[in-house]
């Protein structure tokens, strides 16, 4: 006659060790025992009144296997930053040629195809997007970062979209539109204004590419709060240094710019980095619906009915129609910046 176990737990935990060295809290062996038929009763052979109580037993008694962790890509040479500044002027003084010189509706509508084709020539390829990752740290929750954006139990499911691949990348083409008529806009409303905002696109392409390179250069972090950490500041520094040059800029070509002017300089300025972050994080269509967003409604303001409604300046109303957008977007792309799956 077999007697019971002195320890039945040792029996079940043996025969689960790989799912609780792995979990990362005691509802996850929970959930799995409940998927076995482990119900209340079946909890009971194990002198628990649940499986809760069971699972959280499990858990304490099993140490956590050290997380796996795939490391990050190797950081972009330094070479890529000067390219990414070349690759961000083009696509933003392209526009600016035709705004200028031609002007009035047939500049502005040359200045939409130029900035549609400046997006295109600059985008950039072959770059796989991941899901956002999880916010927890624990076993195989790294790795959690790379899943593939539609796996479950990431948050990038919604949100992780090709960057770069597809038979068309209709997002680039989207955002170059969008930056080509703000541009047509601003220089029809404060040319100075455009100059600067133009030349501050090489800024916005240096700022991006190099909020890139010092995440891939992060990979050393132990866990995934010392990379959060890091990474923290990383996207406002950015933006406060974009501000800086777009400032400069503004007292060297536009000395004579009225307030407003310099406000939608300044917003229409940082909207590309915010949008390239947002694009190179893995959402390129939400970079190019807050760009267009942003282009309709100045487009809107610009009209004769609504200025004199609002009694708004052109380039004050292209200042207020691109804010929204930019503090979404910045609110879109700062959390997913301090997570690892945004520098694959």
């Amino acid at each position: 006659m077999t007697g019971t176990p002195a320890d039945p737990v040792r029996e079940l935990l043996d025969a689960n060790r790989d799912l609780c060295e792995r979990a990362v809290d005691p509802l996850e062996i929970a959930a799995a025992l409940e998927d076995s038929g482990l119900a209340t009763d079946g909890a009971a052979r194990y002198r628990h009144a649940d499986v809760f109580g069971l699972a959280e037993e499990l858990y304490a008694r099993v140490p956590r296997r050290p997380p796996v962790r795939e490391p990050l890509p190797p950081a972009e040479p330094l070479r890529a930053l000067p390219l990414a500044a070349l690759r961000g002027a083009g696509a933003h003084l392209l526009p600016l040629l035709p705004a200028t010189v031609p002007g009035g509706l047939a500049g502005g509508a040359l200045a939409v195809l130029a900035g549609a084709g400046a997006g295109l020539l600059t985008a950039r390829g072959g770059r796989a997007p991941d899901g956002w990752g999880a916010d927890g740290w624990g076993a195989d929750r790294w790795n959690a970062e790379s899943r593939a954006p539609d796996a479950p139990g990431t948050d990038g499911g919604a949100v992780g979209r090709a960057s770069g691949r597809g038979p068309f990348p209709w997002a680039a083409l989207g955002q170059g539109a969008g930056t080509g008529l703000l541009l047509a806009l601003l220089a029809a409303a404060a040319p100075g204004a455009a100059s600067a905002a133009g030349l501050g696109g090489a800024a916005a392409g240096w700022a991006a590419a190099w909020l890139r390179r010092f995440g891939q250069r992060q990979g050393a972090a132990a866990t995934l709060g010392e990379f959060r950490s890091r990474l923290r500041f990383a996207l406002p520094l950015a933006v406060l240094a974009q501000l800086a040059v777009l400032a400069g800029l503004g007292r060297a070509v536009a000395g004579g710019t009225s307030a407003t002017g310099w406000a939608a300089l300044l917003v229409l300025g940082t909207l590309p980095l915010l949008a390239g972050v947002v694009r190179d994080a893995g959402r390129p269509g939400a970079a190019a619906v807050a760009v267009l967003t942003a282009a309709a409604g100045a487009a809107l303001l610009a009209l004769p009915g609504p200025a004199r409604w609002l009694d708004a300046s052109p380039s004050g109303g292209l200042a207020a129609a691109a804010l929204g957008p930019a503090l979404l977007l910045a609110g879109c792309g700062w959390p997913p910046s301090t997570r690892p799956g945004a520098y694959r």
